[in-house]
């Protein structure tokens, strides 16, 4: 009996032979919540904007892409987003340097102002940025008090107007996950080029910018996706002549009364904003960073 045992288990399981490891066909059921959320507020919307795309009586896809204002808005608002982007992550680079080295008092401050940015609502802190950009507003205030302006100011409603507010609401997007890699740095590499007479501008060269590329990388990727459907803060920071994507397809939905142009508009954003996302994560890996 103990040579027929000792036989079975030198054999290779035949009856096995093809079947998922223990465990993993549990694992595999863990993906189906998930995935059926995922279709239920996905899927499902999308399915909704397609069959109001498709309900006019003409193309509004090629519609949509033969209107100028469509054209010109896509144009525009990669710009913001890219612009957006570049500033967003060089100032939350410096920022999450600032939290990671900083005294515990300027850590505490900076963390709490960057959490209460993030909770506040983008509407709040949009009409704030307003208030305080209006030609009469809060900065002009300030100026007059300092004696260094008279005349109302003229920014409210411009293109230059749009960037510190659009920089604000992303900041904490691109803060959190670069201070991730900064805490996550190798102290013994810092120590080794301090040892060997590395200064900060070259120690943050060679070790500290290396280490934390792929954050950034990926925080830029994150911040320029999220601002590519920007909606509020142009709205109401931007005016008529700086109008983005959502902008234009509120007005086609609500002003304009071409639901199907709009819906379609719709998902040419989503599709456009996918293939960028797919682009990014095939020439920088961001997916597995996220992951």
């Amino acid at each position: 009996m103990a040579v027929e045992e000792a036989v079975a288990a030198a054999l290779p399981d035949t009856g096995r032979r093809g079947r998922a490891p223990d465990g993993a066909g549990e694992r595999r059921w863990l993906l189906w919540p998930p995935l059926a959320f995922f279709a239920l507020l996905l899927g499902v919307p999308l399915a909704a904007l397609l069959r109001q795309a498709l309900s006019g009586e003409g193309n509004a896809f090629a519609e949509s892409v033969r209107m100028s204002v469509f054209v010109d808005a896509v144009g525009r608002t990669l710009l913001l987003a890219a612009v957006a982007t570049a500033a967003t992550v060089l100032i939350g680079t410096c920022y999450a340097l600032a939290v990671a080295i900083g005294p515990a008092w300027l850590k505490a401050l900076l963390m709490g102002g960057l959490l209460i940015s993030l909770w506040t609502s983008i509407m709040v802190r949009t009409i704030g940025w307003m208030l305080l950009e209006l030609p009469t507003g809060a900065l002009y205030w300030l100026l007059e008090k300092a004696h260094l302006r008279t005349e109302p100011i003229d920014i409210y409603q411009t293109t230059g107007a749009l960037y510190p507010a659009m920089i604000a609401v992303m900041l904490p997007f691109a803060v959190l996950p670069i201070l991730a890699a900064i805490l996550g740095l190798d102290r013994e590499q810092l120590n080794a080029a301090t040892v060997f007479g590395a200064g900060p501008v070259l120690t943050f060269g060679a070790v500290v910018l290396p280490a934390i590329r792929q954050a950034m990388i990926s925080a830029g990727v994150l911040v320029f996706v999220m601002s590519l459907g920007f909606y509020v803060t142009p709205l109401l920071l931007g005016g008529p002549s700086n109008m983005t994507v959502s902008g234009i397809i509120n007005g086609q939905l609500n002003n304009a009364n071409r639901a199907d142009v709009g819906a379609a508009m719709s998902l040419l954003l989503v599709g456009g904003t996918v293939a960028i996302y797919l682009v990014a994560d095939r020439l920088f890996k961001v997916s597995e960073r996220w992951g």
